[in-house]
């Protein structure tokens, strides 16, 4: 009897043993669930995205405003993506300096450069500066006022339409650096004319024939 008693009395000390064991490993994972940093999300997770959008701003003598189809803003908050951008209009002085539609860009809020890609449209009524720029990707540099297409460009030049390899503009100037350039199409300038348009002076009256003596 005294040795069933002693068995039993081992037996219950390993199950204390055990419980005490399943404890201290429940409590582990409690505090390393705790303690262990939640894994980064992907890219994008928090982003903000708007629809139908309308931007005004300025900053300093520039300024613009645009539509756009919908925007996201990064999750840091320093870059935001329009997309299907129109009638975006470019502000110097107060007075519009040129016209952008493109299908993507994005604009880094630190600095105000921005990013054009797909169906670039780039045009303007200033006489330093191209009719017409159409390419694929543009990128503009606000402290340099340099738009640079790094891709093969059409544009137009006083009625001159010119395709180039790549290109760079100064859009504020209008000085440019191009690559290899062909001509597609060459305005020729109207004559000037040789004479004066004035219109000729009337024909002098007729002279009467004097009459004959009697």
């Amino acid at each position: 009897m005294s040795l069933f008693y002693a068995a039993l009395r081992r037996l219950n000390t390993w199950g204390w043993i055990l419980i005490g064991a399943i404890a201290a490993y429940v409590l582990y994972l409690l505090v390393a669930g705790l303690l262990t940093p939640e894994a980064p999300e992907a890219p994008g997770a928090n982003q903000m995205v708007m629809r139908g959008i309308v931007s005004e701003g300025s900053n300093g003598q520039s300024g613009w405003h645009f539509e756009a189809a919908q925007s996201e803003i990064s999750p840091d908050g320093f870059s935001t993506t329009y997309h299907g951008v129109r009638n975006a209009t470019f502000f110097r002085d107060g007075r519009p300096a040129y016209h952008l539609t493109a299908t993507v860009v994005t604009v880094d809020s630190r600095n105000q450069n921005y990013s054009a890609n797909g169906g670039v449209h780039v045009w303007s009524t200033a006489k330093t500066l191209p009719d017409d720029i159409q390419t694929d990707d543009a990128y503009w540099n606000q402290a340099g006022q340099l738009l640079t297409c790094p891709g093969s460009t059409a544009f137009v030049y006083h009625g001159t339409k010119l395709r180039t390899t790549h290109m760079t503009v100064n859009l504020q100037t209008g000085a440019s650096t191009l690559g290899d350039t062909s001509i597609d199409y060459f305005k020729i300038p109207s004559p000037m004319p040789l004479v004066s348009a004035a219109p000729l002076p009337p024909p002098s009256p007729p002279i009467a024939a004097p009459s004959p003596s009697p």
